[in-house]
């Protein structure tokens, strides 16, 4: 029979099978993406014992999140069938890429660094994959590897393994001897492996190493008509020399590849960092060979590297290299292992003349090229200008045009122009802005030459970069220097000339990428990551001063001053998608949604315009803002990170995403490399403080915000958590200074609100209720309904909590009619459910779906405690528990907070299921610094009080109700959950 659906995903269509079982197209109806269900065969899953260990470990895989590691959702069971659902990737295994047109050797390193970066990713997590091979290995179109399989080689391993002291016996198990039938896995285990030994992260060293052959050569090294031949050339025989099968392999690849294929464990690459080194090192060297090559003509390149080779290994051209993936062949050429002769530049000079007598001029030229290869593979080597560990710092372009259009504009072309290499290191400008301060200057003074110096000795910053703009009749003259920080002589410099106002961002970008050779980028990176400036900004001058006008705002923490600016931006040019991002982001940081959203997916139907860092910029805000699918966020972010290692944007906004998941430990890790990167960002600083007060660290928290408000005491984000502290810790003093803080910035609607969150904790509903309103109107007048709506849905969300229907209706229907964006839309379902009006909370809750078909934090935490809440109201416990299991893993995140274990705690109440219920609520206890504002934390000591009773220990459940008493000592009496909480308390007093 056809296999039409599972649980909650439908098939598609069938993608193939294999030893494991079929493999299908399907859709998660639930969240309305596209996945891989694998559903594995009944012979595989019999062993009972077996089956859990693969279960076990395939949920640990699951728990990897990585670029080039397949996202493993479930492994379910229905039916009498196991299952596992996979993201759905639409590329190439390697084994069918391999069938394809030949790799070159730099495609080869590169796809093998990025395997590597995943097994290293997985071994950290203490997972062996087992089972690497082409198969198992895909290809996306835009060149990115994903690793499949992790944690299902487990399932295929003999039960006998663990049962039996023969040690052949594994090796038996697996061998079949009939001619011909060869299992495709025995190609690539390791002799360990093999022999039924126990294995460790270096068997996957091995079968990476059995890759690496196979892509270059063309056929695995060991082989034979069984698999018992197989197994034998694994455990006895050496792999053949690489030239063997393939022209020209690089000596120093082989000796790699080689390496990762030694039979004894402790001979190999003991740790997949290491492989992952050298294959860079050798991809870098790959590069400047290609560099060189460009330079002189092909005959010659070979001899120059030859004779100026690493210590005696010799290698070729990228060219010649690039075709070392055939097969066999009589006319094959060997690459010799040994150690070539070494000519001096001096004793290469006299050959020349004497073997071709070409003119003086151009030998000089190619000893000038072999003294520059000596100078990179050498002993005698000299480092480059600059390399990716030095910072260079901006100063402001010297405009003598006494055109205006060109003040901060051409500052801003140039650091996007820059910014997209990976290898240059600009200080950011939140970092320039912190060092006037420190220097006694305004934060928004011009960066002169002297001034850049001055920063630059302060900070130990390696170059800085001066420019400036002249004009010669209808021409401009732009001139970019490169100066050494300390003692302001020379490094690099160039000149670039345009014909007319309209080309001068051009001419800049062309400048700027000639300046970033001379600094010592690559060329090869220089043409990857070398977007026109013009493009990936704007060509006109007007829209890109605006735009910096408004970056200007942003950075002094004036965020919606600089909506003006962002807006005047798009105006000008409305192709300008990194204007129409940052309107997205702070739009999206007062929580005004839809317009972040509108903004966002503007910005993203033009990513193709910008470079690849400002892609990362926009993919991610797409993924977070429009689509709502944390894990592509999260996935994006960590290309990002890898691709620009000196960013810390992506390692901050990692941080955000991994708080909102409940994930805090990694959090803080995001954190602290986002701070190491740039020291003074706020930002970052301000998710460091908020990491350590959700996990209950307040003398850590309040340790570094203390340090933090002292250098800058008007930021926003570190007053905020500055309350937070002092509410945990009953500071009524800092508090009020606090509050009076954001008053004196006229930022009133903060100061009430967190106002009426403090009245909301210690239950004083009509108190919090008016702060509440002033908030709202103050919102309105200013025009920004959606807040004054999320505000709305708040009131209505506590009103329900509370037991004060009556005023969450009102709330809820208030909030709609403000605005139907997501966030209230939430807010008003939940109360609506709450409060028994089941048909219009299923409406709105219908509406979000519909909406946000993919939102993760809606269709995995949201949707089910709406519904939960109305199962909780009709009496359906045991249903509001089964969906809440979905929200588990949210728990204690700034996704659900408090709301799924509190919900979960109350269905369990009326389960009358006493020990779970107060599992639940004690959860919440144990993690107040997750949400310190949440009128939850109170009611938690209630809802263990009434576990207690259920438990029948009376002790326990009066010193609940006492805890809960005393913290909302000064409770409006009359609220009904108080009322029923005081009566409860009465019968056991």
């Amino acid at each position: 029979m056809e296999l039409k659906s599972i649980s909650h995903y439908r098939i598609l269509e069938k993608l193939g099978a294999g030893g494991m079982g079929e493999v299908y197209l399907a859709e998660d109806t639930r969240l309305g993406r596209k996945v891989a269900l694998k559903m594995l065969s009944a012979e595989l899953t019999q062993n009972k014992d077996r089956l859990h260990r693969f279960e076990q470990e395939a949920s640990t895989a699951s728990s990897l999140n990585h670029p080039n590691i397949l996202t493993i959702y479930e492994v379910g069971h229905e039916g009498g069938q196991n299952f596992i659902a996979t993201e759905f990737v639409d590329g190439l295994t390697l084994r069918k890429r391999l069938v394809g047109p030949r790799l070159d050797i730099l495609e080869v390193v590169d796809i093998a660094a990025q395997i590597s970066s995943a097994l290293e990713e997985a071994h950290a997590a203490r997972i062996i994959h087992r089972d690497i091979k082409p198969e198992n290995i895909m290809i996306r179109p835009n060149g990115i590897v994903k690793v499949l399989d992790f944690g299902l080689a487990k399932l295929t391993e003999p039960a006998s393994r663990e049962l039996s002291a023969d040690t052949e016996a594994p090796t038996r198990a697996l061998v079949h001897t009939d001619a011909g039938v060869v299992m495709g896995t025995s190609h690539y285990m390791s002799p360990e492996q093999a022999r039924g030994k126990a294995v460790d992260p270096r068997t996957d060293i091995w079968s990476l190493g059995i890759v690496l052959y196979e892509m270059v050569a063309g056929r695995v090294p060991f082989e034979g008509e069984t698999v018992t031949d197989v197994i034998l050339a694994i455990t006895k025989t050496e792999p053949p020399p690489l030239a063997r099968y393939a022209t020209g392999v690089p000596a120093e690849f082989e000796w790699i590849v080689m390496k990762a294929l030694r039979k004894d464990v402790d001979d190999r690459y003991q740790t997949v960092r290491e492989i992952h080194s050298d294959l860079n090192k050798f991809g870098k060297r790959l590069e400047f060979e290609a560099e060189l090559e460009r330079s002189v003509p092909p005959d010659r390149v070979s001899h120059i590297i030859s004779t100026t080779g690493n210590q005696g290994v010799s290698t070729i051209s990228s060219r010649q290299a690039g075709t070392a993936t055939g097969g066999s062949s009589a006319a094959t050429s060997h690459v010799s292992a040994g150690v070539p002769t070494r000519a001096s530049s001096a004793e290469y000079l006299v050959t020349e003349i004497k073997r071709h007598k070409i003119r003086a001029a151009t030998i000089a030229a190619v000893v000038l090229l072999g003294v520059a290869s000596l100078a990179y593979f050498g002993y005698l080597r000299k480092a480059p200008a600059l390399t990716d560990k030095d910072t260079i710092l901006l100063a402001d372009f010297v405009n003598t045009t006494g055109d205006p259009v060109f003040d901060g504009t051409l500052k801003q072309a140039l650091a996007v122009q820059l910014g997209q290499s990976p290898f240059l290191n600009i200080l950011s400008e939140e970092r320039v802005r912190e060092a006037l301060r420190f220097m006694g200057r305004s934060a928004d003074e011009r960066v002169t030459r002297d001034i850049a110096r001055e920063i630059c000795e302060r900070q130990g910053i390696k170059a800085l970069l001066t420019g400036s703009i002249s004009q010669l009749g209808s021409h401009y003259v732009i001139t970019l220097e490169a100066l050494n920080g300390r003692n302001d002589e020379a490094i690099a410099r160039e000149q670039v000339e345009a014909e007319s106002k309209e080309q001068v961002l051009k001419s800049l970008g062309l400048g700027a990428a000639k300046l970033r050779e001379k600094l010592g980028e690559s060329l090869s990176s220089i043409q990857k990551f070398d977007a026109p400036v013009e493009q990936a900004t704007t060509s006109s001058l007007d829209a890109l001063k605006a735009f910096s006008q408004g970056n200007d705002q942003f950075r002094l923490g004036n965020q919606l001053e600089a909506i003006p600016f962002y807006k005047r931006a798009v105006d000008l040019d409305p192709t300008f998608a990194m204007a129409y991002a940052r309107l997205a982001v702070v739009y999206s940081n007062d929580a005004q949604t839809e317009l972040a959203t509108q903004f966002t997916q503007k910005a993203f139907e033009l990513k193709d315009r910008v470079s690849e860092r400002e892609r990362f910029y926009i993919s991610e805000k797409y993924y977070s803002y429009v689509v709502g699918d944390i894990n592509e966020a999260i996935n994006v972010l960590k290309a990002w990170k890898q691709t620009y290692p000196n960013d810390f944007v992506p390692h901050n906004n990692l941080a955000v995403q991994y708080s909102n998941i409940g994930q805090y430990e990694e959090s803080i890790q995001e954190c602290r490399e986002a701070v190491r990167i740039s020291p003074n960002n706020a930002t970052s600083q301000g998710n460091l403080v908020e990491g350590f007060i959700r996990l209950n660290r307040y003398d850590e928290a309040r340790q570094i915000l203390d340090g933090n408000m002292s250098k800058n005491p008007d930021t926003f984000p570190y007053h905020y958590y500055s309350y937070q502290l002092a509410f945990l810790r009953a500071d009524q003093a800092t508090m009020k200074r606090d509050v009076d803080w954001f008053k004196s910035k006229q930022t009133e609607d903060e100061s009430l609100g967190l106002e009426s969150s403090t009245a909301m904790v210690a239950g004083q509903f009509r108190k919090a209720l008016e702060y509440s309103k002033s908030a709202v109107e103050v919102l309105k007048s200013q025009d920004r309904k959606e807040n004054a709506a999320q505000l709305e849905s708040n009131i209505a969300i506590i009103g329900a909590i509370f037991g004060n229907c009556q005023e969450a209706k009102s709330s809820a229907a208030r909030s709609l009619v403000l605005s139907r964006a997501k966030v209230n839309l939430t807010g008003a379902a939940f109360a609506l459910a709450a409060c028994g009006e089941a048909g219009q909370a299923q409406a709105i809750a219908d509406e979000l779906l519909r909406r946000y078909p993919k939102e993760t934090a809606l269709n995995a935490v949201f949707l089910p405690m709406i519904h939960a809440a109305m199962e909780n109201n009709r009496g359906n416990s045991a249903q509001a528990i089964q969906l809440l299991q979905s929200t588990s893993r949210y728990d204690l995140g700034g996704l659900a907070g408090f709301g799924s274990p509190y919900l979960r705690g109350q269905a369990f109440l009326r389960q009358r299921s006493g020990p779970e219920a107060a599992a639940q609520f004690q959860k919440i206890l144990d993690h107040r610094g997750v949400d310190p504002l949440s009128p939850l934390y109170p009611l938690a000591h209630l809802g263990l009080a009434r576990a207690a009773v259920l438990q029948g220990d009376t002790a326990k459940a009066r010193k609940s109700y006492q805890d809960f008493f005393a913290l909302w000592k000064d409770a409006d009496q009359d609220l009904p959950i108080l009322k029923d909480a005081m009566q409860e308390y009465e019968k056991i007093k």
